[in-house]
């Protein structure tokens, strides 16, 4: 069996990573959109650090440098240049809605289509519920699916990885994915969740950055996608 290179060995630890970070705080406006505030500067980095050759690549195979100035990097710095790389990523989508705004256009108890299902087997019986959210002045490193659906009281998390559509406005769903705007622009976003029936209020967290300035409720019912045809 060959071993993993280091491409899939940064793919695996990304899919892998998990962070937390320090709550943030946050200002809301009249019309109840929130504004996170971003975080304190972030820490310098290690002097451990691994700079890359001069070509940019790190080199597993057994072939010779073509000049002095390259050579492979061992098993060590090659762990360590992967590190790098998943800190600098992380850091870059944690401070991705340092500077936006977010509004939570509508929260319900969801009853259409969905990929997801409360768990059968599980301990907490658990409904579906969406919100509609926008948010805007966000970066392209802004990965909603790291959105996290917290319970509003305990402050427990539930989820992140909802079910995600993007939408123009309300039931108007964006079908083409080059129509979805661009960041730093207004991204309006329906986000599906498997949520305790026993939690009357919900907050959102973006690594470890609450979005909402109090919780909130759900209403009783709202709009739901459409269920796929079934093939004949």
């Amino acid at each position: 069996m060959k071993s993993p290179t280091p491409a899939t060995l940064f793919l695996l630890a990304i899919s892998l990573f998990l962070s937390s970070c320090g709550d943030r705080d946050s200002s809301t406006e009249g019309d109840g959109t929130t504004i996170v505030s971003p975080p304190p500067p972030a820490q310098a980095a290690p002097t451990n650090a691994v700079t890359l050759p001069p070509t940019g690549q790190i080199t597993t195979s057994a072939s010779t440098p073509s000049s002095p100035s390259t050579r492979q990097l061992t098993p060590e710095e090659q762990s360590r240049v992967i590190n790098q790389m998943m800190t600098q990523m992380a850091d870059r989508q944690a401070k991705a809605l340092n500077n936006a705004s977010v509004k939570v256009n509508g929260a319900w108890y969801y009853d259409g289509y969905s990929t997801l299902s409360p768990n059968p087997a599980s301990e907490i019986p658990a409904r579906m519920v969406a919100i509609d959210l926008t948010v805007q002045g966000h970066t392209p490193d802004f990965d909603p699916d790291d959105i996290e659906i917290v319970d509003g009281l305990t402050m427990v998390s539930y989820a992140s990885d909802p079910h995600i559509t993007f939408l123009k406005g309300t039931e108007e769903i964006i079908e083409k994915p080059q129509e979805i705007p661009m960041a730093p622009h207004a991204t309006r976003m329906l986000l599906i969740y498997a949520f305790p029936k026993s939690s009357p209020k919900f907050t959102l967290v973006y690594w470890g950055q609450k979005l909402l300035k109090t919780p909130m409720t759900f209403e009783a019912s709202g709009w739901g996608l459409p269920f796929p045809e079934k093939a004949e």
